[in-house]
């Protein structure tokens, strides 16, 4: 028979905050790998539903997305500059940056998705 062991979730839920900001965690399955638990314990004492988890690994993702698009605007590197304009810019901004545009239209019942190739230098009509 093996060892078992009681966890104090509150104890648990402490030590997984601690290891969020000290390893700037951002997932909940690499949570565990600082914990003196196993992965069982970890979801059976629900701490994948705890709110302060939750928001701490969201506060780690949105910090580090953050600086990482503020790299990239910065960048002198040109791939780079694309990537954030297209992680900041309005749908239609990112349909011309990419050179295409997805269009879904429903008839007689069956949706079809009509994908047109635009090039770099069209002019839409409709864009001014």
């Amino acid at each position: 028979m093996g060892i078992t062991m009681a966890y104090d979730t509150k104890e648990l839920e402490k030590k997984a905050l601690i290891a969020i900001k000290k390893h700037k965690l951002m997932f909940m399955e690499h949570i565990v790998a600082f914990l003196p638990c196993s992965k069982e314990t970890f979801y059976n004492h629900k701490l994948h539903e705890s709110d302060a988890i939750k928001k701490a690994v969201e506060e780690m993702r949105v910090s580090k997305k953050t600086k990482m698009l503020s790299k990239w605007i910065d960048s002198e590197t040109p791939s780079l500059q694309i990537a954030a304009m297209k992680m900041i810019s309005e749908e239609h901004e990112a349909h011309r940056l990419n050179g295409t545009r997805q269009e879904i239209k429903q008839t007689g019942g069956l949706t079809s998705r009509v994908i047109e190739w635009i090039p770099a230098n069209h002019k839409d009509e409709t864009e001014s």
